[in-house]
């Protein structure tokens, strides 16, 4: 698999459509870098799945791509009711879960994927809550599997506090705990300033998610995902500290809208607005 670049921009490859087209509009664009996003079961499991994962491999040489990382997510998943569905939180479906992440990430380590990322869910704010030691536990074993295989877990930013992402990687006590620095999700899910965690925790960043979002207008609602540099995040400020940190790492552009014109227009958009930021760097 091809080596990755420092700061290499990339983008998400999902599994909705073939890799094969994923792997065209990233070439298409210029790019070789992607992080991978939801294998389904047809590349998990069985004789079907290690003819899939033959083919995924031979294409990704084919096109001649880098894939940095894998991003873990779960049948189910209700978006619409995200407090209560997302993640590894949710007690109804955490063995399941936790089976599916320990099996997506040896499938990774099969294919040289070090890094694996995923949205661990809402996790508690206060200690007392009686979901947390269980999501705690389940962590610790979810992480201390991919220390066995080499990997390392980074969690997504965005639906917790500082504070409580924090406080749960101390209380997990693994030492592959890392994070996918998704600044835009801090401010849809009305968290703490992007900024505040480069200050505080830009050394754990592994894997930046090049996105970009205004705040919720009012309570009970998410805020709005924007192209990249329309939004609040001060999306050029936080590279620019980050790198200034030493940070070298992928540059991943996440644009959450339909394939199609505008989301293509967009994302070139963000390859040239990176490639400014970047040449202070080089």
């Amino acid at each position: 698999m091809k080596a990755p670049e420092e700061l290499g921009i990339g983008m998400m490859v999902r599994f909705s459509d073939s890799p094969e087209t994923g792997f065209r509009r990233l070439r298409e664009i210029g790019l070789c870098h992607c992080q991978f996003a939801a294998p389904p079961d047809e590349y998990l499991y069985g004789a079907a799945g290690r003819e899939n994962t033959k083919k995924l491999l031979a294409a990704v040489s084919e096109y001649d791509v880098c894939v940095t990382s894998l991003f873990i997510s779960f049948p189910g998943q209700d978006w619409l009711k995200w407090k209560n569905s997302i993640g590894l939180v949710p007690p109804a479906t955490r063995a399941q879960r936790i089976a599916r992440a320990c099996r997506s990430a040896d499938w990774a380590r099969e294919l040289g994927i070090v890094q694996i990322a995923s949205h661990v869910g809402c996790i508690p704010e206060n200690t007392d809550d009686p979901e947390y030691p269980g999501f705690v536990e389940a962590m610790r074993g979810l992480c201390l599997l991919l220390e066995a295989n080499g990997q390392i877990m980074a969690y997504e930013t965005g639906q917790e506090s500082l504070k409580t992402l924090t406080r749960t990687m101390n209380d997990v006590g693994v030492g592959n705990q890392r994070i996918n620095f998704d600044p835009a999700n801090l401010l849809i899910y009305d968290q703490d300033d992007p900024m505040e965690l480069v200050k505080t925790m830009g050394e754990l960043v592994v894997h930046v998610h090049c996105k970009d979002a205004c705040r919720p207008v009012s309570p009970n609602i998410l805020g709005t995902e924007t192209r990249l540099g329309d939004g609040d995040t001060d999306f050029a400020g936080l590279l620019k500290a980050l790198c200034s940190q030493g940070y070298r790492g992928p540059l991943t552009i996440e644009r959450e809208i339909p394939p199609g014109p505008e989301q293509r227009a967009d994302i070139i958009h963000a390859v040239k607005l990176i490639e400014s930021i970047k040449r202070e760097f080089k």
